[in-house]
């Protein structure tokens, strides 16, 4: 029952982070998908939500997250599988490999990637993805500036 619990407040956090990155920004489209980005610092992930999943809450970490949406026939959205990978480049041009993990809740898809940022670093975010699968990805760019507080 508690690990059920943590699996769905630890959805709803990331579900909840998909949205508000579409609240901030519009979702990449691409052909009928909408890929739904963000980047956070981990300390803002509830600890026993991270602790079961693994992920350490730290000023100096932060997490991608990618939802990808396909619009049906009615308008509505259902996540797909897709192939994500992701570069994070620095000012300075250094360039860190994210590696990309998929969570799967019940109907819930999104992929995630936890990575190293230092005080009022801004990195260059480049996310390859490829809904279904079917070989035809496209990309997404941003730039995101981190502060450890």
């Amino acid at each position: 029952m508690k690990n059920s619990l943590l699996t769905t407040l630890f959805g709803f956090f990331i579900l909840m982070l998909s949205y508000t990155a579409c609240a901030a920004e519009e979702p990449k489209v691409f052909g009928n998908y909408n890929i739904y980005y963000n980047a956070v610092g981990t300390k803002t992930i509830p600890a026993e939500v991270a602790r079961n999943y693994g992920v350490i809450r730290s000023a100096n970490r932060a997490l991608l997250n990618i939802a990808v949406k396909k619009v049906v026939d009615d308008g509505s959205q259902i996540a797909v599988l897709a192939n994500v990978t992701a570069t994070a480049t620095s000012l300075s041009n250094q360039t860190k490999s994210i590696d990309m993990q998929r969570v799967q809740e019940g109907d819930a898809i999104y992929y995630i990637g936890i990575f190293t940022i230092t005080n009022a670093e801004t990195l260059k975010f480049t996310v390859a993805v490829d809904p279904e699968n079917k070989g035809n990805a496209t990309e997404i760019t941003f730039n995101q500036e981190f502060f450890i507080d």
